[in-house]
């Protein structure tokens, strides 16, 4: 199992600049994979959680990353797709794939905040539908010289589509949800399963559904990739939960690599560990801990 780290661009950190230091920090010290998240408005929870203070472009961001670094993955966790125009995104993906040298895991999902579905003018119940049309045209514009797609909602033919992705033949497509329409589109055209808030018991049980999707639907589920998002938070308490139904990384350091275990054995190929909390301090000891401490452990 490998292990990333979730860059708070989400926590209002207001120098984006600090976002940069800790990408290079995690590199440092070992992390495989750093990733960022996304929202366009300050929606819902985000708005309480925030108040006026920022929430940082993950693509942006991950740009500055790329440059700063050397080796560790490029990850959104994820990127809401029907707030998207393909060709744009896929310019914008392709380009940081090319600039990073094949490091970007493209997380993606649907989303759940309806007021900033209403915001952006975009229909809130076919954001499914959406979702899955923006993906095939994704892969024509990635792997067609002059692509042809003529979906629902976008159209495109005629004309040549530039840059390629470095990787080939397109970065990793890690779909994110736990719902039965997120383990469809994982088996028909992800590399894999990025989820969030799942215990251990519900990966394993969501990771077996889809591994029989995928092999109904004719692709080889060993090939599939599974990540979690976790938040982390050193406590020194045991959880009241047992192992596996725990939703975070908490207590003693012990408590925690039990966790991680549960995960690993329920068949987890990377675990990424976030903080909730803008404080920069803390995000840069809890990543140094965990390193030292928690790791080798594993």
């Amino acid at each position: 199992m490998k292990v990333g780290f979730g860059i708070p661009n989400n926590y209002g950190v207001e120098d984006p600049n600090d976002l940069i230091t800790l990408a290079v920090t995690a590199e440092s010290l070992g992390f495989n994979s750093v990733w960022v998240r996304e929202h366009l408005f300050h929606s819902a929870y985000v708005a309480e959680r925030l108040g006026d203070k920022p929430y940082h472009d993950a693509l942006t961001v991950l740009i500055a990353i790329a440059v700063a670094t050397k080796t560790v993955r490029l990850g959104t966790s994820v990127l809401v797709l029907p707030w998207h125009e393909p060709a744009r995104l896929g310019k914008m993906i392709a380009t940081l794939d090319q600039l990073s040298y094949g490091r970007v895991d493209f997380g993606i999902g649907v989303a759940t905040t309806r007021d900033e579905f209403e915001n952006l003018g975009v229909e809130f119940t076919t954001r499914g539908k959406r979702t899955d049309d923006m993906l095939d045209a994704l892969q024509a514009l990635w792997t067609q010289e002059t692509p042809e797609h003529d979906g629902p909602f976008y159209r495109y033919s005629g004309l040549k589509f530039s840059p390629k992705t470095y990787q080939k033949p397109y970065p990793p497509i890690l779909v994110g949800g736990s719902s039965p329409a997120a383990h469809r589109r994982t088996a028909r055209i992800g590399d894999g399963w990025h989820t969030l808030r799942q215990t251990p018991a519900q990966f394993a049980a969501g990771r077996e559904k889809i591994n029989a999707l995928t092999e109904a639907a004719g692709r080889d589920p060993a090939k599939l990739h599974y990540s979690i998002t976790v938040p982390m938070k050193f406590t020194g308490k045991p959880p009241s939960a047992p192992v596996q139904d725990r939703t975070a990384l908490t207590g003693t350091d012990d408590d925690i690599v039990d966790t991680m275990r549960a995960y690993r054995d329920a068949g987890l190929d990377e675990i990424i560990v976030s903080v909730s909390t803008g404080d920069v301090a803390e995000h840069d000891n809890a990543m140094r801990h965990f390193m030292t401490d928690i790791w080798p452990k594993l």
